[in-house]
């Protein structure tokens, strides 16, 4: 399964990183056309309004922390398939690392 991260950024950086690499791994699927690119980009700002909710909103997090997005997916019958997420939240919280990615995933529908 493929996977992205935007690796360690500031919360206030997360969502443009977030969006470059998802665009980044996606260009031979819009190349193909197989995929739309302004579909996902919609899909990446509903994702990022998410994120940012549960981080910002939520969990207070402050907008200078270090946060890296790990986002596996796949791409099945022409559509793009959120299959799991991370949100890792540096100086590592292990308990608002597991809160958020469990917030997240709810919001998805991820959860097992």
């Amino acid at each position: 399964m493929p996977e992205v991260r935007t690796g360690p950024v500031r919360v206030s950086g997360y969502a443009i990183k977030l969006r470059r690499v998802v665009n980044a791994a996606l260009r031979d699927y819009y190349k193909q056309k197989v995929l739309n690119a302004k579909d996902i980009n919609k899909l990446i700002s509903d994702l990022n309004a998410a994120i940012y909710n549960i981080l910002v909103e939520k969990f207070e997090v402050p907008k200078d922390a270090v946060v890296n997005v790990i986002l596996d997916y796949d791409v099945e019958d022409g559509q793009f398939k959120i299959k799991d997420i991370k949100i890792e939240v540096f100086d590592l919280n292990e308990i608002l690392t597991r809160n958020t990615t469990m917030e997240i995933k709810k919001k998805l529908g991820l959860e097992q």
